[in-house]
């Protein structure tokens, strides 16, 4: 509200620098406020009346039927309290004087009462999906074409009514909705609410009543009964009764009956279902009846059932022996109590199978290994009500036996993988159960227990089964696979190779399975199956990688292929020229891995190498190279040539020679000097050359001059030659005579010629009386006797060979004599005659023409003088080797 004094000084302002007439003050303006004004019933208000009159004694007031209050006035303004407004609509007039002109302006004041009760009717319990009335009352409220009625359901606005009455007046409002119930409004809070909306000029005022929570319920069926329909009487039974799409579940009332009896019952609710259960126990058999009972709210629904109780003990099932050794017989016997009703009905079977039936089936039968744990059962069938009721008694045959391990729950072999969980599985048959026990290398082992397996547990586990009824024993072979490792022993990670060897490269992975090996050098795969001769291109780093079903490894392998040493004419040449009194050096190296040591050397003595050195004769010789290294050794020999001027001593031209006649010989004188030198050796005296072998004779004897020369010059020496030839006996000569009488003396000498000088040697009989020469070549007996007969041999020997030659001595005595003269004469007659020719043949023929070979003669033990019939031109004497 404007207060009026600054009303008025405004409008003084506004006025300055205008000129008035005197007395009359001309128009003016008057002002109410506020113009629009909204007053509770029974309040107070204050209107301000103003006026633009500029004339200082003006005066105005307010006209009006409402009781008025204080008031204050000013130049040109007014303020006027009303109180205790009870007219619902009035229009109080300000006014003013202003030199002599009256104006007025009204104002409008509308009266209001706030509702002093909001009330909301609804019924506390909805069935779902029926539409109720809602009613909300509003008690002594004013102005209604202000008032709007909302109802509002869990804080949202479910329906809105706007009164817009124009009575003027308070009074009683009754406002009604239809509402259907539904699901989602359970448990939600419903309120009215009103809105008295005075705006622009007064305030809005808002109250509401007190809100009902909702209870909403659904329950669109009649409740189940679920019960046995035939119970065994002396039992108990479990009952339930349950009602689905019912809400909210929880509010649900359930009981149960049994007959006139009431049970306890246990509820649970899930979802839009409640169920109650209870525990019956039926005492007696005959018919019984069941009620269940739901409540929701103000509906009630209820359902019954029936229950046949019967009397009926379970059959029994009878073994003649419970636990019958194999092989042995055992009688089935199958009979029931009484019951009630009456009428059971009996049968003996196995599974699906019938064996006997009737009022006491029976059953004879002999067990076998098989039939241990063979599971009999005896049924007995009762009809109650419109069923039938089963009862059945089993009973199993124990077949006791000794104990097995067979292959399927004892394998003989197992695979396990290391790092794994396993067990060592070993399931004994046999009753009793048969206690089983493993041990692996006399050490027990668990058996069925899981352990990670290593490769420790491979190997042979022994397993006994025992019971009372014997042993049985089984060896299990656990195999442990894992996957391939390669490491230092299987796969040396350096190898070193001789080449030419035949070499494997040999790589073997510890796996189980066997791992198979791949081996690569420089991307391409290499054979690793077989041997190889080695190359020096085979060196190199190999990768290897083992793989099998678990998994691969990898691993480097590094081959050093090594060669022994090798040498050729262009690191070591083997033949070397040199010339005496010049310096030279012996150069020789060697290839081979790892590098060789080379040492050259000549009868013991090294051989210093690449070293310059004063060439002399000595050092024309071969040495012997040998390049080394652990591998072996290549040996070399270099030959060193040193060339020099000839030379001729007593050992390479001896100046005394000694021949052997009818041999090839050369005379024997050499040079010194290299290049080898040309010898000629001349006689003297016959100017006669001797060059090349020849067949000696007695003719070469003399002395030669000896001439050596080659391109660095010449050398002399003086040669005598002596040619020797083999010994031959030229006679044996009898004195006095060839006629030896007993009691005489005689000799014997052996003639010969040789060179040198030959010795001599006899055979002949033993005998006392025999004296030899200084010599040898003759023996000489004295007194000759009987024991002087015989032959006489004569040898003669030197260094080149022998000669033989024999005579018949007899001694003679009485008439004897005669006849020895004259085998004497003739003997001696013949002698001289052969000897003389074989002497002649010897010196003019055999020699000359070479039909007698001295050497051949000399090396015979036999040699013998053959005659021959003469020829017509004289005789002709021959020698017959023969060999002994």
């Amino acid at each position: 509200m404007m207060h009026p004094r600054k009303y008025q000084d405004d409008v003084l302002h506004t006025c300055k620098g205008y000129d008035f007439p005197g007395p009359a003050w001309g128009a003016f303006e008057v002002d109410v406020w506020p113009v629009e004004a909204v007053v509770p019933f029974g309040g107070t208000l204050q209107l301000n009346c103003s006026t633009t009159c500029l004339d200082p004694s003006t005066r105005g007031s307010l006209e009006t039927s409402l009781t008025k209050g204080q008031s204050k006035n000013g130049t040109g303004w007014v303020a006027m309290e009303l109180v205790d407004v009870t007219e619902w609509e009035s229009s109080p007039l300000c006014y003013f004087n202003c030199g002599g002109t009256k104006k007025t302006t009204a104002a409008r004041i509308s009266l209001y009462r706030v509702p002093e009760q909001v009330i909301l009717e609804l019924p506390p319990v909805l069935e779902e999906g029926k539409t109720y009335p809602v009613t909300c009352w509003v008690s002594n409220v004013a102005p209604m074409r202000n008032l709007t009625v909302t109802l509002h359901l869990g804080g949202k606005v479910l329906h809105a009514n706007i009164q817009g009455d124009p009575r003027v007046g308070a009074t009683n409002i009754t406002a009604t909705f239809n509402m259907t119930a539904q699901h989602g409004y359970h448990g939600q809070d419903i309120a009215c609410h009103t809105e008295l909306d005075l705006r622009p000029h007064g305030p809005l005022l808002k109250n509401t009543s007190a809100p009902i929570n909702l209870s909403v319920y659904t329950f669109p069926a009649a409740p189940q009964l679920r019960a046995p329909h035939r119970v065994e009487a002396d039992t108990e039974a479990n009952v339930s009764c349950w009602a689905s799409g019912i809400f909210p579940a929880v509010v649900a009332q359930v009981s149960l009956r049994l007959g006139n009896q009431s049970l306890e019952v246990s509820i649970a609710t899930s979802g839009d279902m409640v169920t109650a259960q209870a525990t019956v126990r039926f005492l007696e058999p005959g018919k019984q009846e069941l009620h269940c009972t739901v409540s929701m709210g103000p509906v009630t629904r209820a359902t019954e059932g029936r229950v046949d109780v019967y009397r009926f003990p379970a059959p029994i099932l009878e073994l003649s022996d419970p636990e019958p050794l194999v092989g042995t017989n055992v009688t089935l016997t199958c009979h029931s109590p009484a019951t009630n009703p009456p009428g059971v009905w009996l049968q003996l079977h196995e599974a699906e199978q019938i064996l006997a039936s009737g009022s006491q089936p029976q059953l004879q039968l002999m067990v076998h290994k098989g039939d241990h744990g063979r599971q009999f059962m005896c049924d007995a069938n009762l009809t109650v009500g419109s069923g039938t009721v089963v009862k059945r008694t089993s009973a199993q045959l124990t077949v006791r036996s000794p104990p097995e391990l067979p292959e399927a729950s004892c394998p003989s072999t197992l695979t396990w993988v290391e790092g794994t969980q396993r067990a060592l599985h070993c399931v004994a048959t046999g009753v009793p159960a048969p206690a089983v026990a493993c041990s692996k290398d006399g050490m027990e082992q668990q058996v069925g227990t899981e352990l990670q397996v290593t490769r420790d547990h491979a190997g042979t586990y022994i397993c006994h089964a025992s019971n009372a009824l014997g042993t049985q024993n089984h060896n299990i072979m656990v195999h442990v696979e894992y996957p391939p490792q390669m490491d230092d022993a299987g796969c040396p990670p350096q190898r070193t190779w001789l080449e030419g060897q035949q070499q494997q490269l040999v790589c073997v992975a510890d796996a189980n399975p066997k791992a198979n090996v791949v081996c690569s050098l420089d991307g391409q795969p290499y054979d690793i199956t077989q041997k190889q001769g080695t190359m020096r291109g085979q060196a190199g780093i190999y990768q290897c990688r083992a793989t099998n079903t678990h998994g691969s490894t990898a691993r480097n392998v590094t081959v050093r292929v090594e060669y022994g040493p090798e040498m050729d004419d262009t690191s070591c040449p083997q033949n070397w020229t040199w010339v005496e009194g010049l310096e030279e050096a012996l150069t020789c190296k060697a290839q081979g891995n790892p590098t060789p040591s080379i040492t050259c050397s000549w009868n013991g003595q090294h051989q210093a190498l690449e070293v310059p050195q004063l060439v002399t004769r000595e050092q024309n010789r071969t040495y012997m190279c040998i390049a080394a290294n652990h591998h072996g050794n290549v040996t070399r020999a270099v030959s060193v040539r040193v060339e020099y001027k000839p030379h001729m001593d007593e050992l390479s031209c001896p100046s005394h020679q000694t021949w052997l006649e009818g041999t090839e010989l050369a005379l024997a004188c050499k040079a010194d000097g290299e290049p080898p030198a040309w010898v000629q050796c001349t006689q003297d005296g016959t100017m006669r050359t001797l060059t090349g072998y020849h067949n000696a004779s007695r003719n070469d004897s003399g002395l030669y001059s000896c001439m050596a020369t080659n391109s660095h010059g010449s050398a002399q020496r003086a040669v005598t030659v002596q040619v020797d030839y083999s010994p031959v006996v030229l006679a044996l000569d009898v004195q006095p005579s060839p006629t030896v009488l007993q009691g005489s003396d005689f000799s014997i000498h052996c003639s010969a010629e040789g060179s040198p000088v030959p010795t001599y040697s006899w055979v002949l009989p033993v005998a006392p009386n025999l004296n030899y020469s200084a010599d040898n070549s003759t023996v000489m007996i004295l007194g000759a006797g009987a024991h002087n007969s015989g032959s006489y041999v004569c040898t003669v020997a030197n260094s080149y060979g022998s000669h033989i030659r024999n005579i018949t001595i007899q001694v003679a005595r009485g008439w004897q004599y005669d006849l020895t003269v004259v085998a004497i004469v003739v003997v001696v007659v013949l002698a001289l005659v052969g000897t003389g020719g074989f002497i002649y043949y010897l010196k003019t023929t055999a020699c000359k023409k070479g039909e007698y070979n001295v050497r051949d003669a000399e090396n015979s033990s036999e040699a013998t003088c053959l005659h021959r019939e003469p020829p017509a031109d004289g005789e002709v004497y021959g020698i017959q080797l023969t060999q002994t």
